[in-house]
Parts: C-alpha cells; structure tokens; sequence
C-alpha cells in the first residue's frame, strides 16, 4: 500500500490512468512482475532495436524516492498482454515525459510495439515536442511503415532534422510514408524539398502525387506551376484537385502556363485549365476586354456551365479573384 501511494504521488498528473493501474496492482494483477521485476527500456520481444546512441543516460539521482517503482509499473504495464493496462500506461507517461526521460523512452517503445492505438502514442510524442526529437530518427529505418509514417509526422515539428533525414524517406517503399515525407517537407521550402516533390509528381499512387502537387506548390508556386499543368488530366480526380488547388493559389501569373492547355486534345485537360483561369480571375477580367477571343477561348474549352456561371456573375456585378472566392468587381 506505501508503494501504491508512492505512485499516486509521482504520477498525480494522471489521475484517470492511474486510477487503472492502481486497480489493477490492488487486484493482485502485477505483484508477479513486481517481484521479478521488468526488462530495462529496450529489451521488449521484438528483431528491431533502437541504436545504443540514439537512446538518452537516465539520470535519477534528485528524483522521488518512488520514481523507480513508478518506472517499473508503467512499463510492465505497457509490456501487458491487456489493452487497458498499455492505454493507462502510455498516458501516464505521457504526463511524465515533461520531466523524466525514461518516460519519453517508453512512448518510443509503445509507438514501436504498435499493439493499440498508435495515434494516441504519437499525440502524446508530439505533445513533448521539442524532446523526442533526436528518438525519432532511428526510426525512420524501422521495417514497419506504421513506424516509419509516424516518425516522419513528428519530424515535422523539427526542420532541421526533417531537412536533414526526411528527403530519403520520398523514396520509401510505403506510399503513405512517401506522401508523409512530402508533406512533412513542405515546410522546410528548400530546393531539396522541391526536387523531391517534382521527382514524385508521376508517383504511380495518386496518394502521393497529389502531396506532391500541393507540396511543390506550396514552395514555388510559378516555379511549380508548368510542371502541375499536365496533372490537370490525371486519371484521379484528387490529384486533378490537388493540381488545380496550387495552380490557382499561385494566382494570375500561371496564365502563361496554363492558357495552353486550352488546346489541348484532352477534353479534361482543356477544362481543368479553363477552371484555373476561371479561378484566378481572368474570365472575369476578360469580360470586360474589347478583344473576346481569349475569353472565348477559354469558355470553349470550359463548357456550358463555365460558360454559364461567367455570365451568371456578370449580371450580378461579381467576379472571381485569386484569393478570395467572390469579391465586388469595380
């Protein structure tokens, strides 16, 4: 009963968790593994280790007197055969981690095992940001890709180490880790991020190549823009959307690489390209030209309902700009 209080004490932060794994102790569930103790941090059953370097000295001298029991429970808790022991436990520490590294040490190894809910995990790592942060790159060469997603999430919260070890993981085997890498380096804005997401604008998943249209867009968005044309035709309508999405968000200087497109022999391709110029506010703009060719054009290519919806907004003094869906014309 002390060392139940004790634990009380260290983890007060956790109440709801603990409440659980008090129960548990009470009802005799973890005296056998209190008495034989647990395997150190690292020693779960699994083929796949973290390198000795990437794992941090505890240090324990100035802690509660109780710290190590606290320890000992949760991880035997996390290394249960039972889910509501390894949910209490993982929450638990993750109100620890503020303050003891053993803690962050066993979310990395809650996020490894994979036996629950790995969102949960990962919320609670992101949550310790910036701490985890040197945890996550070894497991950026985990063989699980559940592992290798996760990691390059987190990774988002660091630019630095995403700069330096993400990039790689555009060439994972896993499509939804590639889409994670693109989306994760869409922050960093470097040519090598950029290189990465025009290199995976004809990734054979439509997953990943609609990250990449919105990832290159996002870092040079004119740059981008002749190489997010040709997507106007994909096959999946989410990377046509994806393509038009940065298309039009880099405004009115796209017109050059879009206009033509309107020619082309692919009727999704003409008019994916008129909605662009459409959505950028050159229909409207042209509207008001002496000249209607180029306007003509572009509601030839478009449609009827192109075609309709311009003359709708017409008569109702509206017209469309770059940035804002609607806005008074002048």
């Amino acid at each position: 009963m002390v060392a139940a209080t004790g634990l009380v004490v260290v983890c007060s932060g956790a109440v709801g968790a603990w409440a659980l794994l008090c129960g548990v102790m009470l009802g005799g569930r973890l005296r056998a593994g209190l008495r034989h103790g647990v395997p150190e941090l690292g020693e779960a059953p699994t083929d796949w280790r973290l390198p000795d370097e990437a794992l941090d000295r505890i240090g324990l001298g100035d802690a509660h007197e109780n710290e190590d029991e606290a320890r000992r429970v949760l991880i035997l808790a996390l290394r249960s055969g039972e889910p509501e022991l390894r949910v209490a436990s993982v929450a638990a520490l993750g109100r620890l981690g503020v303050r003891h590294e053993w803690a962050i040490d066993g979310l990395i190894e809650a996020l490894v095992q994979g036996e629950d809910d790995v969102v949960k995990v990962a919320t609670q790592l992101d949550r310790l940001a910036p701490r985890p942060a040197s945890r996550l790159v070894p497991l950026l060469g985990h063989p699980s890709s559940v592992v290798r997603f996760y990691a390059v999430r987190l990774l988002g919260r660091y630019g630095a180490l995403a700069g330096r070890h993400v990039p790689a993981l555009t060439a994972d085997s896993s499509p939804n880790v590639r889409a994670a890498a693109l989306e994760t380096l869409r922050t960093a804005a470097s040519g090598e991020a950029l290189r990465c997401a025009l290199r995976l604008l004809d990734d054979p998943s439509a997953l990943v190549r609609a990250h990449a249209s919105r990832t290159a867009a996002a870092i040079a968005p004119e740059a981008a823009a002749p190489f997010l044309v040709p997507l106007l035709a994909d096959r999946s309508w989410w990377v046509r959307e994806a393509a038009r999405e940065g298309l039009v968000a880099a405004g009115r200087e796209v017109t050059a690489a879009v206009s033509p497109a309107l020619d082309s022999t692919d009727e999704t391709m003409r008019s994916g390209a008129a909605i662009v110029l459409q959505d950028v506010g050159l229909v409207d703009e042209l509207t008001r030209d002496e000249d209607p060719a180029q306007l003509d054009r572009i509601l030839e290519a478009g449609g009827q309902r192109l075609r309709a919806a311009a003359g709708d907004r017409a008569l109702r003094g509206l017209r469309l700009g770059p940035s804002d869906p609607l806005v008074e014309s002048a």
